[in-house]
């Protein structure tokens, strides 16, 4: 087939107005890898400087002379990135991938963009790939074990860092990361092991004295957790973490000022931490300053309006200033947050309990209880409200039923003699008596519970003794303090006392207890048995072996 004369001036012509549209020499443009490799060293140069905007026109000129410089578009899109524009930073990612899909590298590149930018599950996809490109390195595995503890993965990412650490044994970041997920596993001792290595090659890495602390704290070594929150602070004393860390921890020592001092130091640091002015707030309480807990739980209120255990909190600070209106209100706005929790249910009906109001106590523990079958504690009181309810039943119905005879005169029978004239008469001996029927059984006595008093030292350690053969060991220090108030040489109340401050791990109050009730009773065996275990944990050796030689040797005394 032949070309007519006529098509073949009209492809010339076409090709004339093609010419005329592209600039000269893009018809035949190559790349020009020198002039980019001089951008690209430019552009370096300049993020070496911190001109960043300097070296995006750097990179920018590098990758025009060469499309195909994936190198200058990771550069660019990191400067991007730094930056804020994300678009733009992906953009670039994304064609260097496209620009060489077998690039292992440039998938590292993106990988670590989304991991910064918080969306891990593609991070860990990407990372993926890069491994199985073979890029088998200590940060990649690490970055990847890293994303994997942000979905929650704990088993993989603790697999991860595993791998990491054999690559290379001298970076402590895959030691840190490790111990983090172990400690999300609760392998807390591993954990500890992990953080131990991550110190030993980076004595100043202060977030490795940090986790290490939380891992004693997950099998309740606080002296060590406190120490390593010590260290971490003389590294770094504005890590907000730390300072709240560590006054959580001397709460447990039963160090209330010194928690006071660290919370304080929290919220200097970052004001707006609900969670700190509720720990503090508790804190107050213990050391019965009521309006400094108010305010702390107020303050707390406004930073999290919708968390019903801010407004249980705050009830019970107006209860304890004797504002029970307000302490009502706060409960039942509790409730109204959430009324599927127990939470506000139990408060409500514990704060009507103790003003006696039993009917309505009896209503929240009920509809508590239905929330929370397995809390023995809410159902014991559910019980005692229900017998205070039926018992105020009872005596309202014998004084409806009982006869008003001290109000009616009755006829003197027609068999009695006439009044006497004497002076002195001697009452009738004969008189029949008027049987009026009998009343009821004064009501029967409840047995104390947490919150109403008892009448005696003995009932007060008695109340005390049942809470601790339950195991609420928190609410057994009140009434066995009160037990103390009464009778200050009750020797067996301070044992329990401690016993009860062990069982919190508050070893120092619990020690001062051991060694009054041994000062009240010098033979007190259990009372040294006590002290050793208490001393033992401690860290105090010696004195715990003495103890006990001083408990057995009364043991055997008794026993002959």
């Amino acid at each position: 087939m032949r070309t007519s004369a006529s098509q073949l001036a009209r492809l010339a012509l076409l090709l004339a107005v093609a010419g005329w549209l592209l600039p000269a020499g893009a018809a035949d443009a190559k790349p020009d890898r020198k002039k980019s490799q001089a951008a690209m060293l430019r552009g370096r140069k300049a993020d070496d400087a911190g001109q960043r905007a300097e070296a995006i026109a750097a990179y920018t000129e590098a990758i025009q002379a060469d499309g195909s410089n994936v190198e200058a578009r990771l550069a660019r899109g990191r400067d991007y990135q730094a930056t804020g524009d994300r678009q733009k930073a992906q953009a670039d990612f994304d064609q260097a991938i496209e620009t060489q899909p077998g690039g292992a590298e440039n998938y590292q590149a993106r990988g670590d963009f989304f991991a910064a930018i918080g969306q891990a599950e593609r991070a860990i996809h990407d990372y993926s790939l890069a491994i199985n490109l073979k890029l088998e390195r200590t940060e990649v595995y690490t970055a990847r074990g890293k994303a994997y503890t942000e979905v929650r993965q704990f088993e993989k990412a603790e697999e991860d860092f595993t791998q990491a650490i054999k690559l290379r044994l001298d970076n402590p970041e895959p030691y840190l990361g490790r111990g983090i997920a172990r400690a999300e596993q609760r392998k807390y001792r591993e954990a500890v092991e992990d953080f131990d290595s991550c110190i030993g090659r980076k004595p100043d890495y202060e977030e490795c004295w940090t986790e290490r602390a939380l891992g004693f704290i997950g099998f309740s070594d606080f002296t060590h957790a406190s120490t390593d929150l010590n260290e971490a602070l003389k590294l770094n004393k504005e890590d907000v973490r730390a300072w709240r860390v560590r006054g959580a921890v001397r709460e447990r020592l039963g160090d209330d000022k010194g928690a006071l001092i660290d919370y304080t130091e929290a919220l200097k640091l970052d004001p707006k931490d609900a969670r700190v002015y509720m720990a503090r707030s508790a804190v107050y309480v213990r050391m019965k300053m009521y309006t400094e807990s108010l305010e702390d739980r107020q303050q707390a209120a406004q930073l999290d309006p919708k968390n019903p255990e801010v407004y249980v909190a705050r009830g019970g600070s107006y209860h304890l200033l004797g504002q029970h209106d307000k302490g009502i209100e706060d409960r039942t706005r509790a409730i109204g947050l959430s009324p599927t929790s127990p939470l506000g249910w139990t408060a409500r009906g514990n704060a009507y309990f103790l003003l006696g109001r039993w009917d309505e106590a009896l209503s929240d523990l009920e509809q508590a209880v239905k929330l929370d079958p397995s809390n023995a504690e809410t159902k014991q009181l559910r019980a005692v409200a229900q017998a205070r309810v039926d018992q105020a039943v009872k005596d309202l119905h014998a004084k409806e039923v009982a006869p008003e005879t001290g109000n009616v005169t009755l006829p003197v029978p027609a068999s009695a003699p006439a009044t006497p004239a004497t002076p002195n008469p001697l009452p009738p001996a004969t008189a029949p008596k008027v049987k009026a029927p009998a009343r009821p059984k004064p009501p029967v006595a409840l047995p104390p519970l947490p919150g109403i008093p008892a009448a005696t030292a003995a009932e007060y350690q008695q109340q005390g003794r049942k809470l601790i053969q339950e195991e609420h060991f928190a609410q057994a220090i009140e009434p066995l303090t009160q037990a103390l108030k009464l009778d200050p040489a009750l020797a067996t109340a301070f044992n329990a006392r401690g016993y009860a401050y062990v069982r919190l791990k508050k070893l120092k109050p619990a020690i001062a207890d051991f060694d009054q009730a041994i000062m009240l009773n010098p033979k007190y065996a259990n009372a040294y048995t006590n002290r050793a275990a208490a001393r033992r944990a401690a860290g105090d050796k010696a004195g715990a072996e003495a103890d006990q030689a001083k408990a057995r040797e009364f043991l055997k005394t008794k026993a002959k």
